[in-house]
């Protein structure tokens, strides 16, 4: 008899027959409670939320009827998807050098005036593009420094030169000083003090970095810091907002780093055992590479709900063979798997089936900035 409904603690879903597997769910309550936590370990205020992990406007949503209205954003899909949710302001996180893509960004701020769209630099070549694409279209487009604090990926270095770029922001007629942008996505501390400390060296960087801008003459509106390990200590101090990415979602990755943090994954691929193999002691599922993120070594894929010690032994585009111990599970069994890392497993699906506390299929979330 093939066991068809899932319960695992607060999780379920009642008919996984009605959802074609493999597919991506989300359950409900546990992005509410994560949205909750997260207002209450740092203030709604004191958020710059990334929506590079849900990409669906109704998680904004969600997010912004908590408070939360300032959004940041990996592309310009995204930033159209936060506008659109109702955000106050919407950030793009990346600096911008292609003409084509900066006239999108422009026409999206014109046509939402009511909403402060922001721009990030970290060379003089940006501001150019920018300028000229906020020139051509008659507007004025505010526009942050990011500054390289470590990972050496975008940004300026904190010195002489950035604050020549914004100064040179500040002189540019088509654009306005916004303030100043900083990811230290290379700091990975499991260590909750380890953590803190790291954070905080970026932190006084930056205000160091601030003073000398202010000294200058120059106005500094806003600081916008850290990801999902380092955004509580820029959302404490006064004129920074924290950037969380992964918390709505959460995944099993951050979850072994930082244990101590009460967010839960509440994104989930439903996968199904398609084969079995007795004398290899191996079981294959639909969850191929297509179907969850595979960024990671194969052994550091995934997680399995209500499982442990299992062993990935190979993975193809639509199937993954693993081994579990003890008895696994059986021909026809379905279960939920937990990604490593969720934010690349998101952009694999064209949305998420919703399911509520009673483990319903309650809805659909379009994946609306899936493309970008």
């Amino acid at each position: 008899m093939m066991r068809r409904m899932i319960s695992h603690d607060d999780i379920r879903v009642l008919d996984p027959d009605s959802i074609e597997t493999p597919a991506m769910v989300v359950f409900e309550h546990r992005v509410d409670v994560n949205i909750r936590d997260l207002c209450e370990l740092a203030g709604a205020e004191n958020l710059a939320a990334h929506v590079k992990t849900t990409k669906s406007i109704d998680v904004i949503r969600k997010q912004v009827a908590a408070g939360i209205v300032v959004m940041k954003a990996a592309t310009l899909s995204e930033l159209e998807t936060a506008v659109a949710a109702g955000c106050h302001t919407a950030i793009l996180a990346y600096p911008i050098l292609q003409s084509r893509k900066a006239k999108r960004l422009v026409r999206l701020a014109v046509a939402n005036r009511g909403v402060d769209v922001v721009a990030v630099v970290g060379q003089l070549a940006h501001v150019g593009v920018l300028s000229a694409a906020a020139g051509a279209a008659s507007a004025t487009l505010p526009v942050m420094l990011d500054l390289n604090v470590g990972m050496h990926r975008t940004g300026h270095d904190a010195d002489a030169v950035g604050l020549e770029i914004y100064r040179a922001i500040a002189a540019d007629a088509n654009l306005v000083p916004a303030g100043l942008h900083a990811y230290d996505g290379q700091d990975h501390a499991s260590d909750p003090d380890e953590r803190e400390r790291l954070a905080m060296a970026h932190v006084e960087d930056v205000k160091v970095f601030r003073k000398q801008l202010t000294d200058a003459g120059l106005s500094v509106p806003l600081v916008v810091g850290g990801g999902s390990y380092s955004f509580p200590y820029y959302a404490r101090e006064e004129g920074m907002l924290g950037s969380p990415g992964t918390t709505v979602y959460w995944d099993a990755g951050y979850q072994a780093q930082m244990p101590e943090l009460t967010f839960r994954p509440a994104a989930m691929v439903l996968t199904q055992v398609i084969d079995r193999h007795p004398d290899q002691g191996t079981v294959t599922l639909d969850l191929g590479s297509k179907a969850i993120s595979a960024d990671g070594p194969l052994e550091n894929r995934v997680r399995f709900l209500g499982y442990q010690n299992v062993d990935a032994i190979m993975q193809s585009e639509e199937h993954g063979v693993f081994r579990f111990a003890d008895h696994g599970p059986e021909l026809g069994d379905y279960l939920l798997a937990v990604p490593v890392h969720v934010c690349p497993t998101t952009t694999r699906y064209p949305g998420s089936h919703v399911i509520d506390a009673d483990g319903v299929v309650c809805g659909f979330w379009p994946h609306t900035a899936r493309d970008r």
